[in-house]
Order: structure tokens, then sequence, then C-alpha cells
């Protein structure tokens, strides 16, 4: 449970000067990771090749160099190092969350595992891993992932933004040096998008053409919306899928006897499951 140094800093104060809780432990760990940032930054910069981008740190670095002349660059090493940062956080734990999410899903709701098992078996069969390209012909279990995003919301709470410059949103004034925070539980729970039954798991929401089509909406906003939105959305998007795929392909989901799956989410960075138990039971 780390929302309260996100959303409450005061209190993050008032607990460093106290020294309680895991509060040190946690800074311990945020300089741990820092430093290693660094230093990957530090030994990218020594082996640079502008023609032979390895990975998101060169192709920062590069945008460093370009802008340096530019007074107003947010393009910074510093920057940098905190986005790596948040790279091994936001691009992990919300993916294993996510994944855990779905897989209670699939032990409580049996119609949807059924019917994602069936797309598994006419799409990829049993002989090979899934792939990324298989979505394309499964549309019911892309429905059934991107409805779990929405009806759990997995990040309910955005991180912060802060204005640089006063502006207007349709209507509303926020002065500069604002801090901005975006409910996107509001947005995934709101029934004048989403229907009256918005707080039920339905996948067919995500289903055109007689169930046949994906069709995801505009306000389908689980990686946040914009230039600010997640930069890892598109690798977690394939690993959001090829897990519970891969899963499903090789083992029955259920509850163990005499339990029911509980849905009451625990609020972190994200939301995450209670733990508990499941059953996987070899398929073949």
């Amino acid at each position: 449970m780390v929302s309260w140094h996100l959303f409450f800093p005061w209190i993050r104060e008032i607990f460093k000067i106290l020294n309680i809780g895991s509060n040190r432990q946690l800074a311990d760990a945020f300089i741990e990771l820092q430093d290693y940032c660094r230093k990957e930054m530090e030994e990218h910069e020594a082996t640079l090749d502008p023609n032979n981008i390895r990975d998101f740190i060169d192709g920062y670095l590069l945008e460093i160099e370009k802008r340096k002349a530019d007074p107003n660059t947010t393009f910074k090493k510093d920057i940098l190092i905190d986005v790596a940062r948040g790279f091994f956080g936001a691009g992990s734990e919300t993916v294993r969350v996510t994944v855990d999410w779905m897989l209670l899903v699939c032990a409580a709701f049996p119609e949807v595992k059924k019917r994602i098992k069936a797309e598994i078996d006419e799409v990829v069969g049993q002989e090979r891993f899934p792939t990324w390209q298989d979505r394309l012909s499964m549309p019911f279990t892309e429905a059934a992932l991107a409805e779990l995003m929405r009806w759990r919301s997995i990040i309910p709470l955005n991180l912060t933004r802060y204005t640089l410059e006063d502006t207007q949103i349709k209507g509303y004034f926020v002065p500069k040096h604002t801090e901005v925070l975006a409910v996107l539980w509001a947005v995934d729970h709101d029934t004048k998008l989403w229907g009256k039954d918005a707080d039920e798991y339905k996948p067919e929401r995500f289903l055109r053409e007689g169930g046949g089509k994906f069709v995801k909406p505009e306000f389908a906003i689980p990686f946040s919306y914009g230039k600010r939105s997640c930069p890892g959305k598109a690798l977690a998007e394939i690993e959001v899928f090829l897990y519970p795929v891969a899963i499903l392909q090789k083992f029955d989901l259920q509850p163990p006897p005499g339990q029911e799956i509980d849905f009451d989410g625990e609020l972190g960075i994200n939301l995450q499951p209670k733990k508990q138990e499941l059953c996987f039971i070899l398929r073949h």
C-alpha cells in the first residue's frame, strides 16, 4: 500500500521526519533503483551509436542532444532516470495485477472461460504457443480483457500531473503550478458512457456484428490518454493477452470447492485482487 505516498505528500513528510513505518525501506528501494537506472544511462551514453538505437534510453539520450539548445526543454537526464525507473513498477506490476484479475474472472464466470477456451482451441490449438497476431481472430478474448480493465480499473487514480502554465479545459480554468489527478475509475464506471449496468462485468460491451468484431470505444482508457499516456502501453497489451491465453490453453481454472471468488480489490498504486487460491487443472 503506497498510494498515500503519492497522493498525500504532507503525510509522507511527517512519516519521514519521525521515521515511522516502512518509509525508510521504501526510500532505500527507490534510491537503489534510481542508482541502477543512472548507471544504465551512463553506460548507454558511453556506447551510444545514433545509427543503432538499442532501446528507450538510447532514443531519449538522442532527444536530449537534439533539444539541448532549447532553454525550455523537458528532455533532461534526471527525467530520463525517473522515467526509466517508472518502467520497473508500471511495466511489470500492472501486468501481473491485470493477469491475476483475469484468471479470477475465468474461475468465477464459467461461460466467459468457456468462450475464451473455444477461441483458443479454434485459433491457436494445443501444438504451438499463442502469438500477438492471434488476437485478430479472437474477438471475445480481446473483449473479455478490455472489459476486465474497465470493470476493475487497474489504475483507478492516475498518477498526478503538473501544469506548467495556465490552461483551459472545457470551460474549467486550471492555473499554472497545479497538481491534477484524473480519477479513471469515474470514467470506467460512468453510466452515461457504459449504461446502467456499468458495475457489472460484460465483455459484450466491446463486441459488434453479433459478437464477431472487437470494438474499443474512445472512452476506454486503461492506459490513460493523450501525450502523457502510459509509454509501455504497446508492450503491456501484448503481455496481458499472451499470459492468460497461454495459461488457459493448458489449464482449466476453478475456485476451490465451496469457495467463491472475491472481487473486492485492495488499493495501492493499482487495484489489486485479494490473495486467494485457485485450482489449476491440466486440460490435456
